[in-house]
């Protein structure tokens, strides 16, 4: 049964008086992205989307997305890298949100390459992956305000403990990190089709753009999936087991 705006209210401050927590520690832990259960005594980290603490039923302990674990997402990356000359940078961005009118925006659905490789589900982050920097995510600032109608956004804590990045970053701190790094490598691979203004516009990418030192990655992240592993095939015959349950 969905549950309405004031359910949910009642639900946080019934929270709020069982955790005897004051008005500024109730409005910490949600900032943070910590839930408290009226019907619990343990609180956990909202990440944005699901986790094996948030949702056991759909993610088991050591998996970020349901049936791929921390290691293979590693691999995967370690698997890229290989695929690209040395002192390669890749630079992904999360797909951009889609409004269906000013004020609501479509079912959000994150670009393939981005969720591959990160496990994020969650549009406004900027992923840049290489062998000297290994992965390191930009990550939204939380807008407490626009929380509330769309949901907590993984920020940087999630980064490192959900997504087990290497580095995490604010995404307001982008203009100043990502130059260097784009100085320090030899090829930058993007996706064009979904680049972000965020680095796109930066002096230092337009200039590697004028050298012709930005490359379309897409052709390398096709061949990354050429080869399923067992923990995607498994997904796949489940896949193909609920949709022949449907017909």
């Amino acid at each position: 049964m969905a549950i309405g705006v004031r359910g949910i209210l009642m639900k946080a401050f019934v929270s709020r008086a069982k955790h005897r927590l004051n008005l500024k520690q109730f409005s910490a832990a949600l900032n943070n992205g910590y839930c408290y259960s009226a019907y619990a005594t343990q609180h956990f980290f909202d990440a944005g989307q699901p986790t094996a603490e948030t949702h056991p039923q759909l993610v088991a302990a050591g998996e970020i997305t349901p049936g791929i674990t921390e290691q293979e997402y590693v691999a995967r990356r370690k698997k890229l890298l290989e695929l690209l000359p040395e002192k390669s940078l890749v630079i992904m961005a999360s797909a951009p949100v889609k409004m269906m009118t000013d004020v609501v925006p479509y079912p959000f659905r994150q670009d393939a390459d981005y969720l591959y490789f990160t496990g994020c589900q969650q549009p406004g982050g900027i992923a840049v992956l290489s062998d000297e920097f290994g992965l390191c995510m930009f990550m939204p600032d939380s807008d407490p305000e626009e929380e509330i109608w769309r949901g907590q956004v993984a920020g940087t804590y999630a980064a490192l403990n959900t997504f087990k990045a290497d580095q995490t970053f604010s995404i307001s701190k982008l203009h100043m990190l990502l130059p260097d790094m784009i100085a320090k490598a030899c090829k930058l691979y993007h996706n064009r089709n979904i680049a972000s203004s965020d680095y796109a516009d930066l002096p230092a990418f337009k200039k590697a753009l004028n050298e012709s030192n930005v490359h379309y990655l897409c052709k390398y992240t096709h061949e990354a999936r050429w080869i399923k592993s067992p923990s995607e095939m498994n997904i796949m015959r489940q896949s193909a087991a609920i949709t022949c349950q449907v017909l």
